[in-house]
C-alpha cells in the first residue's frame, strides 16, 4: 500500500513552485500519495491532474494564531508523513508526532526566519511580532532535535540546524526549467525583468532607482515587474518613485500571473534584476529566481553579497553589483544591455543551469531522506 505524505503550509499557495512543482511531484512520480494543506478564502479539497490532492482550508485571524483548522484536516488526513514547510507551524510539530499511529515529521526551513525577523521587525506590526513571529522563532528552536527529519534549502541555515540534530539535509532549490538554447533573433518586449513578491526587501525601490540612473545616462529600457505587492504600502511607496522620475511610460506591473504564463515574461525579456539589500539575512539566503532566469538565458544584476553574488560570480551568469549604488547598478545594466558580448552570457546563464542547477540534480536527496524515515504505513493490517 502507497505511504501517504502530508505536506502543510501557511504562508504558501497550494501550488507552490517548491513545494507543490517540486518536492509534491517528485514524490508521487515515486509512488508517494500526496496531500497538500494550506490557506486560502473558502474551503476546497479537490484533487489535481497530477493526482496530487489539494485541501485549502479558511483563513481566519485566529486560525492563525492557533491552526486549529489546519491540524484538525491534517489529522483527517491520517499521513504517514508530515512535512512542515513553514516556520509558524513548528508550534504544531509536535501535536502531530503524537498522533496514536506516531506518524514521522518533516520540518522543511525556505528561510533563516530569526535573521530575517531582525532585518524586518520594524515593517511588521507589534501584534504580528509578539503573537506570531516571536513564539514561531521559539517553536522553531524547541523541535529542531525533536522531529525526524530537517532540511534547508542553504548551506548556513543547515550548519546551524545540524548542531541540534545531525538528521538535516541541504535541498537547494534549483530550477526545474531546462532549454537546450536560448530563443534568438525576435524582438523582446523588455530589456529588464523581476519576477516575485514585489516588496522593498525584494528590492524593489532599488531596482526603479537603478532604471531612474540609466535614463540619467542616457537610455530608455523597457522594465516588467512580475507579482503582485506584498503590502499597499510598497505599492503606494513605488508609484510614488515612479511618478517623481517619470518612469510611467517604462514600468510595466502586470500583478500575479499563472505559473504557466510566466515564461511568457520571461522569454520576451533581455536582462534580470535580483537586488536584494544588504542586511543579516539577505547574507545568508539563496535568491532561487537566479536559476529560473538563468534558466530562460537571463543574464543577472544582483547583489553582490551571499550565495547569490557568489554563485553570479563563479558561474558568469551576470553581473554582482552594490545594490544600493544607483550608478552601479546602472552601469551593470548598460554593459549587459549595450555590449555586443551579451549573447555569450545569455549561452552561459542556460548552459550553467543545464549543467549544475537543475532539480533534477536535487530531488534524489529527498527521496532518500524518505527512504531513512524507514516509514511504516499503519493502514496495513
Amino acid at each position: 500500500m502507497m505511504k501517504t505524505v502530508c505536506m502543510i503550509s501557511c504562508r504558501h499557495s497550494l501550488l507552490d513552485d517548491r513545494i507543490y512543482k517540486k518536492e509534491a511531484l517528485t514524490l508521487v512520480r515515486n509512488g508517494y500519495t500526496v496531500i497538500h494543506i494550506g490557506y486560502g478564502e473558502e474551503f476546497k479539497d479537490f484533487y489535481t491532474d497530477d493526482a496530487v490532492r489539494l485541501i485549502q482550508v479558511k483563513q481566519t485571524k485566529m486560525e492563525t494564531l492557533c491552526f486549529y483548522a489546519l491540524l484538525r484536516a491534517a489529522k483527517s488526513v491520517a499521513a504517514d508523513v508530515y512535512h512542515l514547510h513553514d516556520v509558524e507551524l513548528c508550534r504544531i510539530a509536535l501535536k502531530l508526532k503524537k498522533l496514536p499511529w506516531r506518524p514521522k515529521v518533516i520540518y522543511d526551513a525556505h528561510e533563516p526566519y530569526l535573521h530575517k525577523l531582525l532585518d524586518y521587525w520594524k515593517e511588521r506590526t507589534i501584534f504580528k511580532v509578539l503573537l506570531n513571529d516571536i513564539p514561531a522563532i521559539i517553536a522553531e528552536r524547541y523541535i529542531l532535535n525533536k522531529v525526524d527529519y530537517l532540511i534547508a534549502t542553504e548551506s548556513n541555515v543547515a550548519k546551524l540546524f545540524m548542531k541540534k540534530n545531525k538528521k538535516c539535509e541541504t535541498i537547494y532549490n534549483y530550477s526545474y526549467f531546462s532549454f537546450n538554447k536560448p530563443i534568438e533573433d525576435i524582438k523582446k518586449t523588455y530589456d529588464i525583468i523581476y519576477c516575485g513578491g514585489v516588496a522593498n526587501s525584494h528590492g524593489i525601490s532599488l531596482m526603479l532607482n537603478a532604471l531612474n540612473a540609466t535614463n540619467t545616462a542616457g537610455y530608455n529600457y523597457k522594465f516588467v515587474v512580475v507579482g503582485g505587492f506584498q503590502s499597499r504600502k510598497t505599492e503606494e511607496q513605488a508609484k510614488k518613485i515612479i511618478k517623481k522620475y517619470n518612469l510611467e511610460e517604462q514600468v510595466n506591473f502586470v500583478g500575479q500571473v499563472k505559473f504557466e504564463d510566466v515564461s511568457k515574461y520571461y522569454t520576451d525579456s533581455k536582462v534580470s534584476f535580483c537586488l536584494l539589500p544588504n542586511n543579516r539575512s539577505n547574507k545568508i539566503a539563496l535568491a532561487i529566481k537566479i536559476f529560473e532566469y538563468a534558466a530562460y538565458g537571463l543574464p543577472i544584476v544582483g547583489s553582490n553579497f551571499g550565495h547569490t553574488g557568489e554563485i553570479i560570480e563563479e558561474e558568469k551568469i551576470g553581473i554582482a553589483v552594490n545594490p544600493h549604488d544607483s550608478k552601479e547598478v546602472a552601469n551593470a545594466l548598460i554593459y549587459l544591455l549595450e555590449d555586443s558580448r551579451y549573447k555569450e552570457m545569455e549561452n552561459r546563464c542556460i548552459s550553467c543551469v543545464n549543467e549544475k542547477y537543475l532539480w533534477k540534480y536535487q530531488e534524489e536527496k529527498l527521496l532518500n531522506i524518505y527512504k531513512q524515515l524507514n516509514i511504516c504505513n499503519h493502514r496495513q493490517g
